[in-house]
């Protein structure tokens, strides 16, 4: 075949040197077919993602509802801040772990920015909740008004002095 004069190209996933005769892979034995079953395997990996996620649930309804089954709203408020941190600082320590992939200087990249992230999220929740108060205190002036009640306007119902 090499010295025919012709130009063979063999096309393939594999590495061929000179003088290495192809490999042809071997067949798995029956015990290795045994061994893997992946129907079983991915049955067995759903059902322990299964009860994972029912657990975390439970205990996210549980640290939830704290102050609905004890009455106590300020340590149900101290529950969810440290939900909160704790989650601020998991996001903040997987983006440096991946940011670390490429050194020290990408792990402050990446920290960065979650906290950047974190940061904006933050501000936009705080102006929205503003803005949300801004058109409540509107509507409450508008119904004063309409109703009568809004003694700084017209004095229709307020007392006379």
């Amino acid at each position: 075949m090499a010295n025919d004069g012709k130009i063979y190209i063999t096309i393939s996933d594999k590495r061929f040197g000179q003088n290495q005769p192809d490999v042809i892979p071997t067949p798995e034995t029956s015990k290795e077919k045994e061994k893997s079953d992946p129907l079983g395997d991915y049955i067995t990996h759903r059902f322990f993602n299964l009860i994972e996620s029912q657990a975390k649930q439970a205990v996210k309804f549980t640290l939830g509802n704290i102050g609905n089954f004890t009455g106590d709203y300020i340590a149900q408020e101290h529950v969810n801040n440290a939900l909160e941190a704790v989650s601020f600082i998991e996001n903040v320590g997987i983006a440096a772990l991946a940011g670390a992939k490429f050194g020290p200087v990408g792990a402050l990249v990446g920290a960065g920015i979650a906290v950047a992230g974190t940061a904006s999220s933050k501000a936009i929740n705080l102006f929205t909740g503003y803005l949300d108060n801004i058109r409540q205190n509107k509507a409450i002036e508008q119904l004063r008004t309409r109703a009568g009640l809004n003694s700084n306007n017209n004095d229709s119902r307020g007392t006379e002095y």
